[in-house]
């Protein structure tokens, strides 16, 4: 196969250190020669940056180098490159604005094409649920009914949602088929049912110019949904080719390319679909219930403050660095990255590895008056948002349970159970409710002020139960001892569900929708159990003579009914041949 290389002058870099020296100048618009503040300078394909100052002007310490290049980047600026040789002081750099013009004729690029320069972005974007979205079968479940065979059952959107007749084509297709919705807001999700099904646009879901296109978004309006007019500006060049992206040094232009750095990446661009808020009046306001506050519970943490040791972007964690270094495959020579800098477009959240590190279970336990008494923590120290996040279907389960030596469940006496929203039915089916425990999930009520209710027709909140990102959720359980003492085992379990049970079995569910075994329905835990933590707990209460658990006047009588012997009590304290005096005395000193 012939592997064509294209050549660009401002990948080239040859670099001899010496010791570093200072470099300088001032940052332009070139069309009005205007000073830009704020601009980001980078040593390129290095962590070597600065920002310009208020006047525009910057100052740079590198390594001495006979020629290299900086590379400067501001919002709404295609990035440019400067070479420089030795250590030149007053070298300005002009930055072209990029136009924001908007052609309703643009045809997206196919991902294919994107890959041909970065095939490891298109490997991990195809594996992703951004590639699923626009055909994710519990969307289609929800809003048509038509994504699986069950999925009329439940709620669904287009049969059961006040909002049904006024506007049917919901605001679905804005995150899971924004292809379609971009050239045409307010369009319908294409769905199984109509003719063509899945076209390229339901297929490409989230595809790569989606997040890369968009311009600006506006934090004001961050609860509108997805690709939203006003809201977020995207940009579909007439002429000029744009994509927007984080690096801020990258500087090869073609017919596919035209690099500007887009610092809302990290962050708000994901806000765009995960902060939404219904719109009761019907007037784009999108003032309601809200329905998927990632965004702003991020915000609101302390991962979301800059001036945090916390903190940490959105990228941080759901696009984490991968073992690349060359982020173009047809740059020659290439342009070696320092490691840790390309990042993953797996774009991952609640799998496995990221639900079994979200929290810590700290689990406590003590003998009093005759029952064990149990405290359980759910540390949500793992992620930068509530535990759950997401579309408020989402829960998760507290389970705590205490057994006797024999593995038999011990009688609970509190009162701390499971909502009923863990399901109603044979626990031993993974139908928690009323079992030891807690639900954590946010539960939305329509008019008639009953719940749950889809957020789309949600008028108030009934609960949220959900644990803020580095808080700490504390609940209390008691069980009675085992009849005649032994070791207690205390169990707690912590479960991720991706919808009530009450939902999965309306929709009669057996996958996620993306197709893979929905363990919301499978044992032995019936969700992913997260965490599990156990210990044991002496049981034995000292003097306790008849075994239950509490040291009284009862315990007294048994021992004078055995005076003398080598009955109960016997072995309390020495001598341990015979109920006397010193066993009399050692159920005083342990009294109640």
């Amino acid at each position: 196969m012939k592997k064509t290389f294209i050549y660009c002058l401002t990948a080239s870099i040859s670099t001899i250190a010496f010791a570093d020296v200072i470099i300088s100048g001032v940052v332009r618009d070139a069309s009005n020669g205007t000073p830009l503040a704020g601009a980001l300078i980078t040593l390129q394909a290095t962590s070597t940056k600065t920002v310009t100052t208020a006047d525009g002007s910057y100052s740079l310490s590198i390594p001495e180098a006979i020629t290299s290049t900086i590379v400067a980047a501001n919002k709404g600026f295609f990035n440019s490159p400067i070479q420089y040789e030795g250590t030149p002081t007053g070298l300005d750099i002009y930055m072209e604005p990029v136009p924001q013009d908007d052609n309703e004729y643009y045809s997206f690029l196919e991902p294919t094409h994107c890959g041909m320069c970065h095939p490891d972005q298109l490997s991990d974007w195809i594996n992703s649920p951004m590639n699923n979205a626009g055909v994710n079968t519990w969307v289609h479940d929800i809003y048509a009914g038509n994504g699986s065979p069950g999925g009329m059952g439940g709620f669904v959107y287009l049969r059961d949602s006040v909002w049904a007749d006024s506007n049917p084509a919901s605001e679905c297709s804005s995150c899971h088929q924004p292809e379609s919705w971009i050239p045409e807001p307010f369009t319908a999700m294409e769905g199984p049912d109509d003719p063509g099904y899945p076209s390229e646009h339901a297929v490409h879901g989230i595809s790569c110019e989606i997040c890369h296109k968009i311009a600006d978004v506006d934090v004001s309006k961050i609860n509108h949904p997805g690709i939203y007019p006003g809201a977020v500006t995207f940009t579909r060049p007439e002429t000029n080719q744009v994509q927007y992206g984080l690096l801020g040094d990258a500087t090869y232009h073609n017919q596919m390319m035209g690099p500007s750095y887009q610092p809302q990446l990290v962050a708000e661009v994901c806000g765009t679909c995960h902060q939404d808020k219904n719109d009761p009046h019907e007037d784009e306001s999108f003032d309601g219930v809200i329905s998927e506050p990632t965004y702003i519970e991020w915000v609101e943490s302390p991962y979301g403050d800059p001036a945090s040791g916390m903190y940490a972007t959105c990228l941080d964690c759901h696009m984490l660095p991968n073992d690349s270094t060359n982020a173009c495959e047809v740059l020659y020579p290439p342009l070696d990255r320092e490691p840790g800098t390309l990042r993953s477009h797996m774009i991952l959240g609640s799998t496995a590895t990221y639900l079994d590190n979200s929290a810590e279970l700290l689990v406590g336990a003590e003998v009093v008056d005759g029952e064990v008494h149990v405290e359980v923590d759910v540390f949500n120290n793992g992620v930068g948002h509530h535990l759950p996040t997401g579309v408020t279907v989402r829960n998760c389960i507290l389970l705590v349970e205490a057994f006797d030596d024999e593995g038999n469940a011990l009688d609970f006496t509190g009162d701390q159970v499971v909502h009923a929203l863990g399901g109603v039915g044979d626990p031993a089916e993974g139908y928690y409710a009323d079992q030891p425990g807690k639900l954590f999930a946010k539960c939305n009520h329509g008019k008639d002020g009953t719940g749950p209710t889809f957020y789309t027709d949600a008028t108030g909140i009934i609960f949220d139960t959900r644990i803020p990102a580095m808080s700490i959720d504390s609940t209390n359980y008691s069980f009675a001892l085992p009849t005649g003492g032994g070791d207690v085992s205390v169990k707690a379990r912590l479960i991720y569900r991706r919808a009530f049970r009450a939902f999965v079995d309306a929709k009669q569910w057996t996958t996620d929708g993306h197709g893979e075994p929905l363990e919301d329905i499978e044992a032995p835990h019936y969700g992913h159990l997260m965490e599990l933590e156990e210990i044991i707990v002496d049981g034995e209460v000292a003097g306790d003579v008849n075994g239950d658990g509490v040291v009284d006047v009862s315990d007294i009588l048994l021992l004078i009914s055995g005076w003398g012997t080598d009955g109960p009590g016997a072995d309390l304290a020495t001598p341990f041949d015979v109920i006397d005096v010193s066993d009399i005395l050692f159920i005083i000193n342990n009294w109640g």
